[in-house]
């Protein structure tokens, strides 16, 4: 309690200049005996009716001042000191001011008695809040014996009320308490049994010394019951502990447990093997001391005191070792902190766990890219042989799992269509819209709404609502852009900017769109060349180049023109109910047309021959008049000689040779002997070759 709350703001004050006969006139009127003097706000000193009485004794002129009685030496006190701190027998009254020495009230004797006293009454109300409160029965005496402390748990044990007992001699109530001894010979006394009622009870009792004197005793019980239960509590507890002590060092990670100031009070076993130190560098230290001390680089216990929540670190310790360390707190009911459980692990036998891991990982990966080109090859998406669709196939697939822009170029008719279906199905899009759009069958007029889309009332004729263009209906997919070269050039730039920065505007719009596409474009002109020429835009080549896959012509992959045949025979069959198949010599025919429509345009030969033919075997005599009269069979012959292109060494083009003939001639039969006898050798040269060079027949 402070000064302020007691003091009379109220003061009649006295100026320099007031006479002895106006200041006794004003105490008079006020009862009061004395008054601060002020010089404007500012107290100067004090004039109390001491200094009248004396004045009147020296038969002193009372027109006088009071400024030549007052004591200017005065003792003040401050709004905010404390009460209890003010010596009350130095003066009857203390003028209060403030930092400034402005006077702001006064404080008597009388006012600090009645602060004192509602201080000890506010003590005294505390004590008897905390005696009563206490869940153990005490009891306490005068140094007669005579009652004067009966909390609130003693009388629940002895069913007496503390009015009915206090003031009241202790041997009447409690006759073997034994309390007075206790006054006698000023001993403590611990674990004394005592009978209460129909209770059984411990007791400690100590003599109350006031100023070196025993002024009573007092009595804390302890009901035996409950002594006992707790017993019973504390050997469970000492078993579950030796559990926890066990399972605690049988783990494998090392351990340790600090309390909420971040001591370690708890480590296992393991802690050594791990960290290369023993339990007494961790124990009874805090984790800043071992941080501090450079015993460890960092603490994982500290970051998760700090941000309240489990935290995961590295760290090095003065041995050498680098640990992974993992700390989890643990709190209380008040929400606080007061347990820190951290495990260390040797980060070498992380990284082997590691390694086996990525090298796992990496045969997976491994493995689903051969399953993917295993379906794809199973499928029949793509029927091929040669050894650059197979690299190509590859590529496709490897660029599948990826988001990057891929430009198909290649003859009309060579399957760059299905090589972008199988980047499709391949990638994380796979599940998402897949728009395929022909740039060159659209109108130019048309084209940049189609692929951009318009806002309501961007032309004549538009939906009021507007539409969403190609770009926005594939947005989380894929957009096919067929025939890219055929955009016209002032539209590139629109086409660059959505490449660019992914997003669009619509036609009459301007809120830009984000979109979120694969796209894939497909070309059958030379993109390189428009570009010289300024039919096509540099820099959009350049973003639609990012991956390249040249797709070859029929006329350079020709072994894949049986297996080619084969399905489209099968294919065909199946659609209309037919059992058609195709002769060898067919076969061998066919595959001397150099084919300028590609797969496209051997896909409907076959069909021709298949639906017009009235013979189940297809031969060369099926084949219409113009395919061998006219350019239509201008393809290269059999007995064409073998073409130089450059200088290899001689082995390895006979070796080039060999490989291709015999490949050749087992897409026409299925067997050594066959093949011998077409190419003039033995059987058992065919088998020698065609294991030497891989090719299965």
């Amino acid at each position: 309690m402070i000064v302020g709350n007691f003091m009379n703001k109220e003061v009649i004050v006295l100026d320099l200049n007031t006479t002895l006969y106006e200041a006794a006139g004003i105490f008079l009127q006020n009862e009061i005996d004395g008054s601060p003097v002020v010089d404007g706000q500012i107290m100067i000193g004090l004039f109390t009716k001491t200094h009248l009485i004396r004045a009147m004794y020296a038969r002193d002129d009372f027109n006088r001042p009071v400024k030549d009685y007052m004591s200017r030496k005065v003792r003040t006190l401050s709004v905010n000191e404390e009460i209890l701190n003010v010596d009350i027998s130095h003066t009857g009254r203390y003028p209060v001011v403030d930092e400034s020495g402005r006077l702001t009230g006064i404080i008597t004797k009388s006012d600090i008695m009645v602060a004192l006293s509602e201080i000890v009454a506010e003590v005294y109300g505390q004590m008897e809040t905390v005696i009563n409160s206490a869940y153990n029965p005490i009891v306490a005496i005068d140094k007669e014996g005579y009652i004067n402390i009966w909390n609130r748990a003693l009388e629940k044990m002895s069913n007496k009320k503390a009015s009915e007992v206090l003031g009241r001699f202790i041997n009447n109530i409690i006759p073997e308490s034994n309390l007075l001894s206790v006054i006698k010979t000023g001993r403590r006394e611990f674990g004394i049994k005592l009978k209460v009622g129909n209770k059984s009870t411990v007791t400690n009792r100590a003599p109350i010394i006031t100023n070196g004197e025993i002024t009573g005793a007092v009595a804390v019980l302890h009901d035996l019951s409950e002594v006992e239960a707790i017993s019973r509590e504390l050997v469970y507890v000492k078993a579950l502990n030796a559990e926890m002590d066990a399972l605690i060092d049988s783990s494998y990670d090392g351990l340790y447990i600090t309390d909420q100031n971040a001591v370690t009070i708890r480590t296992n076993k393991a802690i050594k093997r791990v960290t290369g130190m023993e339990e007494e560098a961790f124990l009874y230290k805090s984790m800043q001391e071992l941080v501090d001390d450079g015993i460890l680089s960092r603490s994982a216990t500290l970051i998760s005191m700090d941000t309240k929540a489990p935290a995961t670190t590295t760290l090095t310790t003065i041995t050498g070792r680098t640990l992974l360390v993992s700390a989890t707190p643990i709190f209380d009911d008040n929400g606080n902190i007061y347990r820190v459980i951290t495990n260390v692990r040797d980060v070498s036998e992380l990284n082997m766990l590691k390694q086996k891991l990525e090298q796992m990982e990496g045969l997976k990966k491994h493995f689903e890219f051969q399953v993917r080109q295993i379906k794809v090859k199973e499928s029949k998406e793509l029927v091929f042989k040669n050894k650059e669709m197979e690299r190509i196939v590859y590529q496709a697939i490897k660029v599948a799992e990826v988001d990057s822009t891929v430009l198909l170029s290649g003859e009309s008719g060579v399957g760059k269509e299905v090589i972008a279906e199988i980047i499709k199905k391949n990638s994380s899009r796979k599940d998402g819209p897949f728009v395929k759009v022909n740039c060159a069958a659209i109108p130019e007029n048309l084209i940049e709404s189609e692929l951009f889309g318009y806002d309501a009332g961007a032309f004549t004729g538009a939906r009021k609502e507007g539409k969403p263009g190609l770009f926005e209906v594939a947005n989380s997919g894929t957009l096919l852009l067929d025939e890219v070269g055929d955009i016209p050039i002032y539209l590139q730039v629109k086409l660059l900017r959505a490449l660019q920065e992914r997003e669009i505007i619509r036609v009459g719009g301007t809120e830009p769109i984000k979109i979120d596409v694969r796209i894939i474009a497909i070309t059958n002109k030379d993109l390189a060349t428009m570009v010289d020429n300024g039919d096509f835009r540099e820099d959009l080549y350049y973003r639609l180049n990012v991956v390249p896959i040249v797709v070859p012509p029929l006329r350079e992959r020709r072994e894949e023109i049986p297996l080619l045949v084969k399905h489209f025979v099968d294919s065909f069959n199946r659609r209309y109910n037919l059992s058609k198949s195709v002769d060898p010599s067919l076969i061998e025919t066919l595959m001397k047309y150099d084919w300028p429509g590609n797969i496209r345009q051997l896909e409907n030969f076959v069909e021709r021959l298949v639906v017009t033919s009235s013979c189940e075997i297809l031969t060369p005599q099926h084949l219409p008049k113009y395919f061998l009269s006219t350019g239509y069979g201008s393809g290269r012959s059999a007995e064409q000689p073998v073409s130089v292109n450059k200088i290899i060494p001689l082995k390895d083009a006979v070796e080039n040779v060999e490989r291709q003939l015999i490949e050749k001639t087992f897409n026409l039969v299925n067997s050594c002997g066959k093949a011998a006898s077409i190419l003039q050798v033995d059987a058992s040269t065919i088998s020698r070759k065609a294991s030497k060079y891989g090719i299965k027949h």
